[in-house]
């Protein structure tokens, strides 16, 4: 199986974007529907987990591909399969939720549940998805060019890379693989 690549470019970083803004976006539609009551918000919120699920399935379709690329039992399958999983929940999770809304946008206390468990699975995968890339050079060419530049660290920052990686480690190496 190819890479996923358009344009002469991964795909699957192109694809996250809708998932990884829409999905969250929800829950703050929804929490602004509970603070508010107004209908509109809770039926933005909707159609914004309708689109972060579409966008996500694409995105998953694109990062399968890449995914079964990857050697077995190394430590970049490990962080991929959080990552992988992360998402995997977090989809199954906005699924549930746009399935549970059908005929009646309102959320209810369940939903939100679901939407706020949702949103943090998205953004805690996306720090996993940043260290394939960013650390482990997932379908980087060559050399960065601002690999020379400072870092801007928020607070906090330290202890919360350490305890991803310390998850990270609760995670198998292995995986399905193509070659």
């Amino acid at each position: 199986m190819p890479k996923s690549t358009f344009a002469g470019h991964p795909l699957h970083p192109m694809l996250i974007v809708a998932p990884a803004a829409l999905i969250p976006f929800g829950f703050i539609l929804d929490a602004m529907h509970g603070a508010t009551s107004k209908a509109s918000y809770s039926n933005a919120a909707y159609f914004s987990l309708v689109g972060g699920l579409i966008g996500g399935v694409a995105a998953a379709t694109a990062g399968a591909m890449d995914y079964l690329m990857i050697e077995s039992d190394t430590d970049v399958k490990r962080t991929a399969n959080m990552h992988a999983i992360l998402n995997g929940g977090a989809l199954a999770l906005t699924a549930a939720n746009v399935a549970m809304r059908k005929d009646r946008p309102a959320h209810t206390g369940g939903s939100l549940a679901l939407s706020a468990i949702a949103a943090v699975g998205v953004l805690v995968s996306g720090w996993f998805g940043g260290r394939l890339v960013y650390e482990q050079g997932m379908r980087v060419k060559g050399v960065s060019p601002v690999e020379h530049a400072m870092d801007a660290q928020l607070p906090g920052s330290d202890w919360t890379e350490k305890t991803m990686l310390k998850e990270e480690q609760l995670v198998p190496r292995a995986g399905p693989q193509l070659h």
